[in-house]
């Protein structure tokens, strides 16, 4: 994924704050939105415009951490790095428990701010490739275990009709036939019950995937 493509959103109240970082992504070629309040991010996120946020944890109104709770719970492939101030490291700590990927502080180093949306960047792209790769995954999953069900019906309807045959023939013989019957093998004599059991243990093994 190229990083051009990425779509960043810086929230902060401060207007100084919101111009100063998005015009030190935007110098690397980003593109940058801004929102003013936890609402108006939240509502930028949820029209798709976002991919990587910024997020002030101090703000009026929702403070960051709520923002970041409501990304976490409806929008959990956002990456979210928070800003804070140098004095309130502990609460950006406490954010990242809560799901924020990293944090920066102000006042900013604008080398620092370009590494930390590089790497929040990566770790998006990593998590689009994972979840695309499992989606992938569980769709091959269920197409095969569509096939093994289809196939398990044409096995079963197989053998009731060669178990039925082999009856209504052996009954044709009258006392020797009937001994032919006697004389095989369990499995043959009631495969249906045998065919039952590898049901039952495919069953076990697809609900455990």
């Amino acid at each position: 994924m190229k990083e051009e493509q990425v779509r960043i959103l810086v929230v902060d109240d401060e207007e100084g704050v919101r111009n100063l970082l998005q015009r030190i992504l935007q110098e690397r070629g980003y593109d940058v939105l801004t929102a003013a309040d936890g609402e108006e991010a939240l509502y930028v996120v949820s029209q798709g415009e976002a991919d990587v946020v910024l997020l002030d944890i101090k703000m009026p109104g929702m403070s960051g951490l709520e923002v970041l709770d409501e990304l976490a719970a409806q929008y959990p492939d956002t990456c979210v790095v928070m800003v804070t101030a140098v004095a309130d490291t502990e609460t950006a700590v406490s954010a990242l428990k809560r799901g924020a990927y990293d944090y920066i502080t102000k006042p900013f180093n604008r080398d620092s701010v370009i590494q930390k949306v590089q790497e929040a960047i990566q770790k998006w792209s990593q998590r689009l490739q994972d979840k695309r790769r499992y989606l992938q995954l569980k769709e091959s999953f269920t197409e095969q275990t569509k096939r093994m069900q289809e196939q398990f019906a044409e096995l079963v309807n197989s053998l009731a009709r060669e178990h039925r045959l082999l009856h209504e023939l052996a009954a044709r013989q009258g006392k020797a036939g009937k001994a032919l019957l006697s004389e095989l093998p369990q499995e043959l004599q009631e495969p249906m019950a045998s065919v039952e059991e590898f049901r039952n243990a495919l069953l076990r093994i697809l609900k455990k995937g």
